[in-house]
């Protein structure tokens, strides 16, 4: 394990990195990590070989590229993981020649990218393999989506680009809608050729495929279901379960085929238990919030990645093993912030009550790292300080 290729992970500060963190560490892969922040999980934690910060993607990304490159030259770096959005920045880079010769970035091509990441390309990329999603509404103008909906149905405008809850908006069609999506135009700056993707608002319970695929090739497949979210009208989960769904499996796996996917993708999906129907929401093709549920349920994620790429898919395959069902993990500090928002709300007994589910891990407390939770609580706390937000949006971050 002494000549493991070093790795650098971006977006240090953040959960889904953390875990790929944990998730090469405990295989004896040295990793360094990197952030806009001095502070974060991944920069407290006791496993990281080294740290370095660099500009902010948003903000500045040739910048940012450039601190990237710098930063795997100092650590000798040969795999590069992006930790959030900035893997499309990273492809861009890679495919323009700015990353230095001996780094590799496992990430799918620009073109594929761009493609999935838009929100209303892949529903309509979906909804052409008849994977079943919500109903679009078709429209060029907010004026025109108010014309085309129902003043008593209920309706989600999502922009194209955002991540979690970022960039979206719920509103009756008619007057409603229009309004809403006026104000996303302006709050968001948003390009009047991208306007948001609007669809009917659907019942279910959220549910997440998560996949590697190694140039078009299934190597390893995850499912789980969501028992919790942050804030009551959905996001990122704070309490969710490993368990198989067959139907949700195979249209997840038919949208990856067809896209021909390299690389790690988390699928969303709504499913109704009432009416036995599902419907795609969007893919996340990059690590994601709750992979530390996979890590727990015997599915390493990072490590099959870091194998198919320095050891080949074969070996990667070979050390698959289908994730054990009924694991549950939860993210605590989100547990936190979700009681905050349940509270805000004036859902006094929700917010204060015990849910009575025991969790199996904790995405963000380790006893073996224990410092790595008070990183992820300082992190938010100066950015509550700072930005006047614990979820705040940066310019450029929603488009």
């Amino acid at each position: 394990m002494g000549n493991e290729t070093r790795v650098m992970l971006t977006h240090g500060w953040c959960r889904s990195s953390y875990s790929a963190l944990r998730g090469l560490a405990r295989r004896g892969v040295p990793v360094v990590v990197a952030d806009t922040a001095r502070v974060g999980m991944c920069q407290a934690s006791r496993l990281t070989r080294g740290r370095g910060r660099y500009r902010s993607p948003y903000a500045d990304p040739d910048g940012f590229v450039d601190d990237i490159a710098a930063l795997c030259e100092r650590h000798r770096i040969g795999l590069l993981l992006p930790g959030h959005e900035e893997g499309e920045l990273l492809a861009q880079a890679r495919e323009a020649g700015r990353l230095p010769a001996g780094v590799s970035l496992p990430l799918a091509n620009v073109d594929s990218l761009v493609r999935v990441n838009d929100k209303d390309r892949i529903s309509r990329l979906a909804r052409d393999l008849d994977v079943p999603v919500a109903p679009i509404v078709d429209y060029r103008t907010p004026a025109e989506a108010g014309v085309r909906t129902d003043s008593t149905r209920e309706y989600v405008a999502r922009a194209r680009r955002g991540n979690s809850s970022k960039g979206v908006r719920f509103a009756r069609g008619g007057a409603a809608l229009t309004a809403a999506l006026e104000r996303m135009v302006d709050d968001f700056a948003l390009d009047p050729a991208r306007l948001p993707i609007v669809q009917e608002c659907v019942a279910g319970d959220g549910w997440g495929v998560s996949c590697l695929y190694w140039y078009g090739e299934r190597i390893a497949s995850f499912t789980h279901h969501r028992l919790q979210e942050k804030i009551a009208t959905g996001g990122t989960s704070t309490l969710r379960v490993s368990a198989a769904h067959p139907s949700l499996e195979a249209d997840a796996h038919r949208l990856l085929d067809a896209l021909g996917w390299h690389g790690l993708a988390m699928l969303e999906f709504k499913f109704d238990p009432t009416s036995g129907r599902h419907v795609f929401i969007e893919i996340n093709p990059r690590l994601w919030g709750s992979i530390d549920l996979a890590l727990s349920a015997g599915v390493n994620f990072p490590w099959l990645l870091y194998l198919a790429e320095t050891r080949g898919p074969a070996v990667a395959r070979a050390h698959f093993r289908p994730g054990r069902s009924g694991v549950v993990s939860r993210w605590l500090l989100g547990d936190l912030l979700r009681r905050l928002d349940l509270l805000r709300r004036g859902r006094l007994r929700d917010g204060l009550g015990v849910d009575g589910t025991r969790a199996h891990a904790y995405d963000d407390f380790k006893l073996d790292d224990p410092l790595v939770l008070f990183g992820e609580a300082l992190y938010y706390l100066a950015k509550g300080v700072t930005m006047h937000s614990l979820n705040p949006v940066e310019a450029g971050m929603v488009r």
